[in-house]
């Protein structure tokens, strides 16, 4: 356990852990937001950040490295506007080690699994569809990766579609140009989506039990998954291969007329039912909270099943958040994995028959030390 007054130390030390995981920030939007770069002319440095672990799996160990490095622009910091020198926005490269050896940043991902539970999580149910297409994409990409790759792949071939839809609407391509990017968003689009509905129906059917754990109500939650189109509930990539055909084909004139796809897995949603309504809508905060926490366990069931590991469990201050009898229950079922990092800034709140077992530590003006 990660304990300190200062949150965002301890919320920094978490982030650290999953972008060994994922490759990636949740919360950033590039790489710069993740290294202080800011620096005047005078203090011409490079700067170097590395973030390493060594993770013991059945399997064997494996050492995992990203490293963050500086480079000046072009113009090296010497660019003036009106006599006043500026120092140049810094390019921020990411390097990926596996065992001492270069990798892709994509082929980290499944390396190390990992569960992460946040307080922006409620964002799963009150927030936009891709928030859950994210999550989506980013638990099967653990365990999967070739949906990972088509999962690229494919908002390559939404770029290059969306460009020549524009192209056509200006009468400077064919629509028969069309047909390529057509195969190329079926082949993709059929995985994708056969591989959401099969994890979505995984995760319900350990959601439901999971949210019966922590309601006192006798309230039922269901995971549904929500194509775009118009599609079988068998869920075979045949039968979505048929219904993409048939989607593209319908909406083609719309698409032209609008200059991007409209249709296809991401347009897709996840939708979260507490007793046959939609969370999003009529849920309270409470019933979100516990719904969000049901997700993230059962996600953590599925990843072990698919992984053969125990993924790590990373509680980022969640636990205030919660009264005694669901801290209880999340802790209960948290320990049950072999390795957790939970962060708070009130270690007393945790029950001493779990404080008891925990090795714990302090963050302090950015350090973090063994607590006795």
């Amino acid at each position: 356990m990660i304990e300190g007054a200062n949150g965002q130390g301890k919320s920094n030390l978490i982030e650290a852990i999953y972008l060994l995981v994922i490759a990636k920030s949740l919360r950033a939007s590039s790489d710069r937001e993740l290294v202080f770069w800011q620096q005047s002319i005078e203090e011409e440095k490079e700067i170097y950040t590395q973030l390493i672990a060594s993770v013991e799996r059945t399997s064997g160990p494996v050492k995992v490295q990203v490293v963050f490095k500086s480079s000046r622009t072009a113009n090296d910091g010497n660019s003036s506007t009106n006599n006043i020198h500026l120092p140049e926005p810094k390019i921020i490269q990411k390097f990926v080690r596996l065992n001492d050896i270069p990798r892709k940043a994509s082929e980290l991902i499944g390396e190390v699994t990992a569960v992460m539970f946040t307080a922006m999580d409620l964002e799963l149910i009150f927030g936009s569809p891709s928030i859950r297409r994210r999550y989506l994409d980013i638990l099967i990409s653990q365990f999967d990766r070739q949906y990972l790759h088509l999962a690229q792949r494919y908002q390559r071939i939404i770029s290059q579609r969306n460009h020549l839809l524009k192209s056509i609407a200006n009468r400077h391509s064919s629509p028969e140009e069309l047909e390529f990017w057509n195969k190329e968003l079926v082949e993709c689009g059929r995985y994708i989506m056969a591989a959401r509905s099969k994890i979505i129906r995984l995760l319900s059917s350990r959601v439901e039990q999971f949210y019966k754990d922590f309601s006192t109500d006798k309230e039922i939650c269901q995971l549904i998954y929500d194509p775009s189109i118009e599609a079988p509930v068998d869920g075979t990539e045949d039968s979505y291969e048929q219904a993409l055909k048939n989607s593209l084909e319908k909406f083609q004139d719309r698409e032209i007329a609008q200059g991007h796809t409209i249709t296809g897995p991401h347009r897709d949603d996840l939708i979260i039912n507490i007793n046959r309504r939609p969370a999003s809508k009529y849920a309270s905060r409470g019933q979100g909270r516990t719904a969000v926490f049901a997700m993230k366990l059962s996600e953590a069931s599925n990843l072990q099943e698919a992984s053969g590991h125990h993924p790590i469990l990373l509680l980022d201050d969640v636990l205030s958040e919660l009264d005694s009898d669901r801290r209880s229950q999340l802790l209960k079922h948290v320990s049950e994995y072999h390795q957790s990092f939970i962060t708070t800034a009130d270690p007393e709140a945790i029950d001493n028959s779990y404080l008891s077992r925990m090795t714990r530590y302090s963050i302090k003006s950015g350090k973090i030390q063994p607590v006795s």
